[in-house]
């Protein structure tokens, strides 16, 4: 079987090349056509711009070139091989193999998503649970203020995920306009302009509590610094955000003397177990309409047209988030 697969030969190229692929899947596999794909703004992209800090360690096979990426898909099953008994042909079904017009995909590492969850936002499960490593590893307790810093894709639908585990006040901050309205019309409470004003005069806005939990979701070191400082006393920082160069704090003034706890949240650190356990509650939030996810669908490009995507995600970051690839 022929198909076409996204791949990123060298640094800031995208194509679509083609492929071969067995016409039937193996026993326990599920051959999948995939009708949308989303692309991680955040892994992906720092393979594309190769700003990946894995590219500069000989050991770490996982960055370099040539690249296929993605790992947020939802397709239609359309062959089971032996053994298989709890897929049918025509089902629909998520996984998190690369972007390409079918794969072959493991039994075990499909889920088959509610039929009340909107094609389009089926992909979003992936992002969904990268916010939700955040909860896990730093849990929001009740009546609490948090401030989330970046709303990207994974920042505001950690801030979405925070008020639905009974924060009080839940503040989003982004340097970008279009990325605040999109968290108001998400239901964030609060939106912190930092091309106004720094993170700390946007802190009273929040009252005497301050910042309880703070979750920075971007990953750059002037950005982390203000997310450590805007901790209250013997508040949480989470690190959700993958930071992309060493840096230096004051761990002093900044953590010492605050009580202030600081959390690494890299979507490895939950356990298999956990992630599976989540996910019928996800669902539920999506099919419930419980996270808002339509103000963040900013663009859907045939997968032809990867480089422009990765493109815009790259240079144009007031106006591509939320991208899906689409397969005729």
């Amino acid at each position: 079987m022929e198909i076409q697969r996204l791949v990123f030969p060298a640094q800031d190229r995208c194509i679509a090349e083609p492929a071969t692929i067995p016409d039937e899947p193996d026993p326990g596999e599920v051959l999948v056509k995939n009708t949308y794909s989303l692309i991680s703004a955040g892994t992906e992209l720092a393979m594309f711009t190769r700003t990946h800090r894995g590219f500069d360690v000989p050991d770490f096979g996982y960055a370099k070139y040539p690249f296929l990426p993605g790992y947020a898909a939802v397709g239609e099953a359309l062959a089971v091989g032996e053994g298989v008994t709890d897929v049918t042909v025509g089902a629909r079904v998520f996984h998190r193999t690369r972007h390409a017009t079918h794969a072959h995909v493991p039994r075990e590492s499909l889920l088959l998503p509610p039929a009340d969850v909107p094609e389009q936002h089926v992909p979003f499960l992936s992002m969904i649970q990268i916010a939700m490593s955040s909860l896990r590893q730093a849990p929001v307790y009740f009546g609490e203020n948090v401030l989330v810093v970046g709303m990207g894709l994974v920042g505001n639908l950690c801030a979405q995920l925070c008020a639905q585990a009974g924060a009080d006040r839940v503040a989003g901050a982004d340097l970008a306009a279009p990325r605040l309205a999109q968290a108001e019309a998400c239901g964030v409470d609060l939106v912190f302009d930092l091309s106004a004003k720094p993170l700390a005069e946007w802190l009273p806005a929040l009252g005497t509590k301050g910042a309880n939990l703070v979750v920075e979701a971007v990953g750059l070191a002037p950005s982390i610094d203000a997310a450590i400082k805007a901790a209250a006393d013997h508040g949480r920082v989470v690190l959700l955000g993958s930071p992309r160069v060493q840096m230096e704090f004051d761990p002093y003034f900044d953590i010492h003397r605050k009580g202030v706890r600081l959390i690494g949240s890299h979507a490895g650190t939950i356990d298999a177990d956990t992630r599976a356990q989540d996910v019928p509650f996800l669902w539920s939030l999506l099919a419930r309409g419980r996270i808002t996810l339509e103000p963040l669908i900013t663009h859907v490009v045939p997968h032809t047209e990867g480089q422009r995507a990765y493109e815009g995600l790259r240079d144009r970051k007031d106006e591509f988030l939320g991208v899906l690839l689409a397969y005729a």
